[in-house]
């Protein structure tokens, strides 16, 4: 990729606009590198996380607090660019990104793209969200104190759900179209122990009903021959995520297993001059304050790099 007519150049590139790209964004502007953000949306799952309350300081819907985090973000001077991130490529000196027909460059950059959780895509589902519907039990689980929820889900991140749950509700319907699920031995035990967890198998969720908030859920057997309606309070979708990073492979980011980015305590990848944070990491907890002590880091990383490569 070769610049165009009249490239921005930055000091820092920040891919993604969630809380960890907005909160390096914020600390890169107070090290005084000139920064802008490249994203899509604004706000990231900060948007659609519903009622906040282990934010510390604050206590309401996640969409106002991203609004603030913008809000102050934009009093440091940090540039956005809005719009779909077409392509990605490293040179000698730095980083291009191009987003329609604009690109810019940036002597470093930070990855903090997020991830996308997968999605049952039933009918219900999407009206729901922040209303009963939820892709994180460690985020929503307290909001459901002494109430009836559903998980669904075959693996370790639903075992940990239901255990999790089971100690703050009065019932838990773990639904799984397999078999049998695929938890580890260990955790397969902790959930046979929790009496208030009921396991359904064969099974899937056709529909998530209910008036302002969830109410119900249809259940049907894999084969069909068998349908239910159950009443619950809330429906956690333990079904897994994946990273959103297609658009950064030509640059040869090491990943894990799970496709997560590999950074080490200081947010670096194995690319020189790249820091990533937020859920597109390998880091074990996926909340909003981790996103933000991350990104921190990530461009208190980045102003070392470009001060000591280029006496920034």
């Amino acid at each position: 990729m070769g610049k165009k007519n009249k490239t921005k150049e930055y000091d820092v590139l920040i891919l993604g606009a969630g809380m960890a790209g907005l909160t390096a964004g914020l600390y890169a502007a107070r090290y005084n590198l000139k920064t802008i953000i490249v994203s899509k949306d604004i706000g990231g799952t900060g948007n659609i996380a519903g009622h906040v309350e282990n934010w510390p300081g604050f206590d309401g819907a996640g969409i106002d607090l991203m609004k603030k985090v913008i809000e102050q973000v934009k009093k440091l001077g940090v540039d956005f660019l809005q719009g779909e991130t077409v392509r990605v490529e490293k040179d000698k000196i730095g980083f291009f990104v191009e987003v329609g027909g604009e690109v810019v460059h940036g002597k470093s950059l930070i990855v903090a793209l997020g991830m996308q959780h997968r999605k049952l895509n039933i009918p219900g589902e999407k009206e729901f969200l922040g209303k009963g519907v939820s892709y994180c039990a460690t985020c929503d689980g307290m909001f459901f104190k002494n109430k009836i929820v559903a998980i669904v889900g075959g693996g370790d991140s639903a075992s940990r759900a239901a255990n999790y749950l089971s100690t703050l509700t009065k019932k838990v319907y773990l639904i799984h179209r397999g078999e049998e699920f695929k938890f580890s031995p260990m955790c397969l035990e902790r959930v046979k122990e929790k009496k208030n967890v009921e396991s359904i198998l064969n099974s899937i969720i056709t529909e998530i009903k209910g008036d302002k908030k969830v109410s119900k859920i249809l259940v049907s057997s894999i084969d069909g021959k068998s349908k239910k309606e159950i009443d619950v309070d809330g429906v956690f979708i333990e079904i897994g995520a994946v990273p959103v990073l297609e658009v950064v492979k030509p640059l040869g980011l090491a990943l894990d297993q799970g496709g997560f980015i590999i950074t080490d305590k200081n947010s670096k990848t194995n690319v020189e001059g790249v820091f990533a944070a937020g859920d597109a990491t390998n880091s074990s907890l996926k909340q909003l304050s981790v996103s933000a002590g991350e990104g921190a880091i990530a461009a208190k990383e980045a102003y070392d790099y470009l001060r000591f490569r280029y006496k920034k």
